[in-house]
């Protein structure tokens, strides 16, 4: 599972301190489903998200943002084509 988070935030590439990516956004939006029809919870899905905070890359505020994205893929509140269309008007 945390290979999934892992290539939706592209950890790999991604500087310390570095700001989060709309398509980030939409890859773990992706990913959340993804999980979520392998028979994954939700709250399973969101303590591996919470283990982001220990990474120090993400500031309080975007780490927030990672936890609703969840949620809402999650729960099918929001698609990820819509997280990563919403989170494009909003911040360009």
């Amino acid at each position: 599972m945390r290979i999934l988070l892992s290539i939706a935030f592209g950890f790999n590439c991604a500087l310390a301190g570095a700001a989060v990516t709309c398509e980030q956004l939409a890859g773990l939006a992706l990913a959340t489903q993804q999980l979520r029809d392998q028979g994954y919870s939700l709250p399973v899905v969101l303590a591996e998200a919470d283990k982001l905070e220990s990474s120090g890359k993400f500031t309080g505020p975007e780490l927030a943002r990672i936890r609703d994205v969840v949620e809402q893929a999650f729960k099918g509140m929001r698609s990820p084509l819509e997280i990563l269309q919403e989170c494009k008007d909003k911040f360009l």
